[in-house]
């Protein structure tokens, strides 16, 4: 008998293979010879004809392991969504060889011991009409709930029913920071563990893991993005915790967004879908307006106490000091703040130091000889770092063009620059620093999370990192460095970025013992997001942003893909770039910008062009990027990246 099988490589077809007398199934795995090695594979097809060629034989089917038709449709849903080859798509699921050599462990089995938790009266509302609708509808579910109102803590207690019926359940976090906090919290409201699913987890645990999903057991897995292509069997509800987190897209290899796939694999095996915010993205919000997906709103802080106090300063009027980046006014409230024995963060979303270093004599400036990109100073480990390719150079207060002595100066803060300043102002005070440079393992994290939370650490200085679900009851005072920092730039999602980013910091302030207090440091007090910010005001903020987004018909009122070309030589990169355009057809209901050098036009050597499609039809747009790319051929040098629905336009 003959097959079609699929391998894990990246090739956007299927392979013919001779299985012999043995029985099997669409979405039998396979070990197949493969060129000069053996790949592994799922069957596609079977009964084939035999093709006029010779036909290799299947090494080993793999009759313990066999796809779900569902799992099946939506392989090959992400196949047509992405533009990438199927066994690209198929590697997500599969992840390597590795994956199927494992001894099935014993079912496991879950004792739940719950606590039990106290629910107002409005989280009680939240949580009946969720599983309501969860019993009469097949809708994702938006549980929307301003920062601090206990969206956790309701979407526990509908996991509890899961739990009982035996089904599988995925908790998605946007990043791999959050899942110690959340495991704890799991740990303490139900008294098991929970798996953890993420790039950093141990080849042993993967495969565990992966295993035990296939398997049907009883199952929680916390994981990051690529924990949606786990094969579950017995998927009863998905969580996607934070779901407008820009690192729900994935950026390299293969790009998606996996908050849209989780709503598709929702659909494929009929289970619930539960999208949790306190900042909902404009995606999600229209598909709200559209009743496309039910909503849940708690407009409550748990602990009964009003949202943080929110304020503005004026850099305009009060000017900062020469070489100093934070105002007097947020020093005077962190001193009073640390006089109550509370704790304070100071909110800074740019690592390192300081993001250029520039002769003062010549004007020369430290850039990356890789990228179109300054070398960001990182004092603390003493060197010069790029922060897309990852060169490394020593600091040096010479500089190398003029000769200069101690001409060097460092411009503009980061957040061990602001962490310096604080320590002079508060030199007896435990400060620490948390970006993705300390804190890049879950071990780092938790560590800090945990003086943190044990009142070890008086201010916290950090980044984006600790904008994400973070709850410290002793925390009441959030200080903003570069609130415009986002706002500008040639990014379509630039002000809802800046927005939800800041109200989410701002509401880690004042969640349990007092109503906190946020400053945030502006230069442009009227522009609409920050007033929006100081005025709590976020459906004013959504309505604007909602209705630019349409006058433009971008999404979520028209599509895009992204083509990202890039290549060693220049010339030959602008002629292809320029040929991709000349061949596209002149469809009137297709715009085509472009090509234009990236932002980013040198990136760890490669030059990089960018040619934007924008439509109404998502079908008539991945039809055209397919004929553009099929009729011209791409010399070797050559690569061309599809992004579908484009976050980044770097």
């Amino acid at each position: 008998m003959y097959c079609n099988i699929i391998v894990t490589r990246p090739f956007n077809q299927s392979f013919t293979y001779n299985v012999g007398l043995k029985k099997v199934k669409r979405g039998h795995l396979a070990i197949v010879p493969f060129g000069k090695s053996t790949e592994i594979g799922i069957i596609i097809d079977i009964n084939v004809q035999k093709p006029n060629y010779d036909i290799k034989k299947v090494i080993k089917i793999l009759d313990s392991i066999c796809f779900s038709e569902s799992t099946i449709n939506f392989i090959e849903w992400i196949n047509n969504y992405t533009l990438e080859p199927i066994g690209s798509i198929l590697n997500l699921f599969l992840i390597n060889k590795k994956i199927i050599e494992f001894d099935n462990p014993k079912e496991k089995k879950l004792q739940i011991h719950p606590k039990k938790v106290f629910l107002n009266d409005e989280q009680k509302k939240a949580k009946n009409l969720i599983k309501k609708y969860l019993n009469t509808s097949s809708k994702p579910i938006l549980l929307e709930g301003i920062t601090g109102s206990g969206k956790t803590e309701v979407y526990f207690d509908i996991i509890e029913t899961f739990i009982i019926k035996k089904k599988q359940i995925l908790i998605m976090v946007p990043e791999i920071s959050l899942t110690p906090q959340l495991e704890r919290r799991f740990f303490e409201r139900f008294g098991i563990e929970v798996e953890i699913w993420h790039s950093k987890i141990s080849e042993k645990k993967r495969q565990k893991v992966w295993h035990q999903s296939y398997r049907g057991d009883p199952l929680i897995i916390i994981g990051a993005r690529s924990s949606l292509f786990l094969p579950f069997t017995k998927l009863g509800l998905i969580i996607i915790d934070e779901e407008h987190d820009p690192s729900y897209k994935q950026e390299d290899s293969i790009r998606y967004q996996a908050r849209d796939l989780a709503v598709v694999r929702s659909k494929y095996h009929n289970c619930g879908l539960i999208l949790s915010s306190a900042t909902p993205s404009l995606e999600t919000q229209n598909n709200v307006n559209k009743k496309k997906y039910h909503h849940v709103f708690l407009a409550n802080q748990f602990s009964g106490l009003p949202l943080p106090a929110v304020h503005l300063i004026d850099l305009t009027k009060n000017k900062l000091e020469r070489d100093h980046w934070i105002s007097p006014l947020i020093i005077s409230e962190l001193s009073k703040c640390l006089q109550k024995k509370q704790q304070a963060l100071i909110f800074l979303n740019r690592r390192g130091y300081s993001p250029l270093s520039l002769c003062s004599n010549c004007g020369y400036r430290f850039q990356c000889n890789n990228c179109s990109s300054w070398l960001v100073k990182h004092q603390e480990k003493k060197r010069l770092v790029c922060h897309h390719c990852g060169v490394i150079k020593q600091i040096t207060n010479n500089c190398p063009k003029c000769l200069g002595k101690n001409t060097i100066k460092s411009i503009g803060p980061g957040i061990e620059r602001v962490a310096e300043e604080l320590s002079n102002h508060f030199p007896t005070k435990n400060i620490n620093i948390m970006s993705s440079d300390n804190a890049n393992t879950t071990k780092k994290i938790k560590l800090i999370i945990e003086k943190f939370s044990k009142n070890k650490i008086d201010i916290l200085v950090a980044t984006q990192i600790m904008a994400k679900g973070y709850d410290f009851p002793n925390l009441s005072f959030v200080g903003v460095i570069d609130a415009d920092a986002g706002l500008f730039g040639g990014d379509m999602r630039a002000v809802e970025k800046t927005f939800n980013l800041l109200q989410q910091v701002s509401g880690r302030a004042g969640r349990a013992k007092q109503r906190g207090k946020v400053l945030i440091q502006t230069y442009y007090p009227e522009q609409p997001v920050i007033k929006s910010l100081k005025n709590q005001d976020r459906n004013s903020f959504v309505k604007q942003a909602l209705k630019d987004r349409e006058n433009f018909k971008i999404p979520p009122f028209g599509y895009m893909t992204s083509l990202i070309i890039s290549g060693p030589f220049k010339s030959k990169l602008e002629k292809y770039a320029s040929q991709l355009v000349k061949i596209s057809n002149k469809d009137k209901e297709i715009s085509l910008l472009g090509p234009v050098e990236a932002p980013i036009f040198l990136l760890r050597g490669k030059y990089r062009y960018r040619i934007l499609l924008k439509g109404n039809n998502r079908k008539n747009l991945n039809k055209l990027t397919l004929n553009m790319l099929k009729i011209s051929p791409k010399p070797a040098s050559i690569k061309v990246v599809v992004d579908v629905d484009p976050y980044s336009f770097m």
